[in-house]
């Protein structure tokens, strides 16, 4: 993505319930942030996307300004703490 744009990333996997739950939600918040690029990206169906990022906890979310990591890490499955996460890295 070229800069300044923003994406944030969910990176899950297909056989936890957790992110199945997860998803919908996740994808609804792309319309409260039209400035980012919302993908999703599977550990083993999207490996090679993924490549050496260490994902220890599903969801893990990457921000991402441009080529400029903003935040690389797990985060509870909850969308109200993401929405606060993308206001204040986005909508500083």
């Amino acid at each position: 993505m070229s800069s300044p744009g923003y994406s944030v990333v969910c990176i899950c996997a297909d056989w936890c319930h957790i992110c199945g739950e997860y998803r919908p939600g996740f994808f609804e918040l792309a319309r409260e942030f039209p400035e980012a690029a919302f993908s999703w990206l599977d550990t083993e169906d999207d490996a090679g996307e993924v490549g050496d990022l260490e994902v220890e906890n599903f969801p893990t979310i990457l921000v991402k300004r441009g080529g400029e990591t903003l935040f690389f890490g797990p985060q509870p499955p909850s969308h109200d703490i993401l929405k606060l996460l993308l206001q204040k890295l986005i909508r500083k």
